[in-house]
């Protein structure tokens, strides 16, 4: 019986692991343990991640000062107002509330957005820098998406938002 040489070997075990899809997120109908936190909306209600639980949910994290985020401020407004079947949650950071408010008012975000001043949503979720997005389907399974050379468009933002549903 012939051995495999060490690189075949590696290359078969490194075949093995992308074929069963290493990820961090959860399979279809799995928990997202992820959305047991509860965190506090920038008017000072609080929230329960785990409502969100068995719904199409999009979370965005975000900071005032990050100029991709205000580039992808207006049409994730006008995303969100287009799709009310949708949870829409801004996890805003680094940053006092006053001026997490004052981004919120000057790009109309009509949805809840969270003050995550100490980052510990961030981490949750291990969010290297904003702006990043977490992507729900009602099966429970998820898309993480982290760009940090450019901004989503609405029309990225559309599509991935239509293929929750």
């Amino acid at each position: 019986m012939k051995l495999l040489s060490p690189l075949k070997l590696l290359a078969a075990a490194i075949a093995a692991v992308l074929m069963l899809g290493v990820t961090t997120a959860p399979r279809a109908g799995a928990v997202d343990d992820r959305l047991n936190f509860t965190g506090t909306t920038l008017s000072g209600a609080g929230f329960n991640g785990a409502t969100l639980q068995g719904k199409p949910a999009v979370l965005w994290f975000w900071t005032p000062f990050c100029p991709f985020c205000n580039a992808e401020a207006p049409g994730l407004s006008r995303v969100a107002a287009a799709n009310p079947g949708v949870t829409f949650v801004g996890i805003a950071a680094h940053s006092d509330v006053a001026q997490m408010q004052g981004f919120v008012s000057k790009y109309g975000l009509n949805f809840t957005n969270l003050n995550d001043a100490d980052g510990a949503i961030w981490a949750r979720y291990n969010v290297p820098w904003q702006p990043a997005w977490v992507f729900y389907r009602a099966d429970g399974s998820s898309e993480f998406v982290n760009n940090t050379t450019s901004a989503m468009s609405q029309q990225e933002l559309s599509g991935r938002v239509a293929a929750l549903s």
